[in-house]
């Protein structure tokens, strides 16, 4: 999904806290909405690019419930209600986040509500975006006369090495033909975005896209995960390499299908496992095939292809070996005179 043109129209952030800290003192909720300057719509313009479009490692999900006082309900109706009611809405949506964090080593931190209009795809569509952001330290560079002073702030948010994010992104795909009070899921995409899925292992925060937003993981990924592998085999066939350096990348390609990430990106594939000359060509093949954006992996349709690697011979030889030890245990020599010269780490046991 290409993301631009982001016009931000209101804003209003509320203090999200977990339940256990609001016996101590209640959070603080805003009854303004915020008067960002041009600099500071620019900054959370940028970050919503940074983390929703194309290649950023947000991820679609589909909503389960859009019952009346659903998240997905308040979101969509505050798109369409009066200064007054959008703070109303998004107080009761920053509770409901608030409640949801029950699990220990969640932080607390604000959460804001962005309406705007945008450029998705070419096209122009309204959007609403929650983004929970976690609180960060930083120092504050200032000009003086005597020389640069450093002076510490203790809550930022929001900053270009900020990773501590989650975001919904709601945008507009159909507009309602005619005006009625609910909106219903098929009139919108949504995409979230959350900094745990970036990391080996990661996955993104059940209480935020299921608890909260009442959403589950697209149920495309397992689909769009072998679309993506038959994408790559296919392109790494078609390579004028030689034999062994098609395996190597049928080797890489296994192991980035085997890795702990939870989503899948063409272009980190891309950068990580092809050339210079290779990587445009087999990008605009998977955008050609909408993958050009990163999406949640599932395996479970390729699982069995994922464990062995072969290499079948002219003389109907196939030597096979599990995919992981592949470019550890056996190297390729190369051919002569018809003859292929292999080394395998490894005694001869049977």
């Amino acid at each position: 999904m290409n993301l631009a043109h982001i016009d931000i129209q209101r804003v209003i952030v509320h203090e999200v806290i977990k339940p256990s800290q609001s016996a101590e003192r209640p959070p603080i909720f805003s009854t303004t909405l915020v008067a960002l300057d041009a600099p500071g719509k620019t900054l959370v313009a940028k970050r919503l690019v940074d983390t929703v479009s194309t290649g950023s490692g947000s991820v679609d999900v589909d909503v389960d419930d859009d019952s009346q006082g659903s998240t997905f309900d308040n979101t969509t109706r505050m798109m369409d209600q009066t200064d007054a009611v959008f703070i109303e809405i998004s107080t009761t949506l920053a509770k409901a986040l608030a409640d949801a964090q029950t699990a220990g080593s969640i932080k607390s931190g604000v959460a804001l509500f962005v309406q705007g209009e945008c450029r998705v795809d070419g096209n122009q569509a309204r959007f609403m975006a929650i983004i929970k952001a976690d609180a960060d330290q930083a120092l504050v560079r200032r000009a003086t006369a005597e020389g640069i002073d450093l002076s510490f702030v203790g809550e930022t948010f929001l900053g270009a090495a900020q990773r501590l994010i989650k975001i919904a992104f709601f945008f507009e795909r159909i507009a309602p033909e005619k005006e009625r009070e609910r909106r219903i899921p098929a009139e919108f995409n949504i995409k979230v975005f959350d900094h745990l899925m970036q990391a080996p292992g990661g996955d993104a925060a059940v209480y935020f896209y299921d608890t909260f937003l009442g959403c589950r993981i697209s149920q495309d990924a397992a689909r769009k995960t072998k679309n993506f592998y038959d994408i790559a085999r296919e392109f790494i066939q078609s390579m004028e390499i030689p034999p062994e350096e098609k395996l190597e990348k049928y080797a890489d390609l296994g192991s980035y299908m085997r890795n702990n990430q939870r989503t899948i990106n063409p272009k980190t594939f891309a950068a990580d496992h092809l050339s210079d000359d290779e990587r445009d060509p087999f990008i605009n093949l998977c955008r050609n095939q909408r993958l050009s954006s990163a999406f949640t992996k599932d395996t479970s349709l390729v699982k069995s292809r994922l464990t062995q690697l072969k290499m079948r011979f002219s003389s109907s030889v196939t030597i096979s070996a599990p995919q992981e030890k592949w470019r550890e245990s056996i190297k390729v020599m190369g051919t002569v005179d018809g003859w292929t010269t292999i080394m395998i780490l490894g005694e001869i046991e049977g």
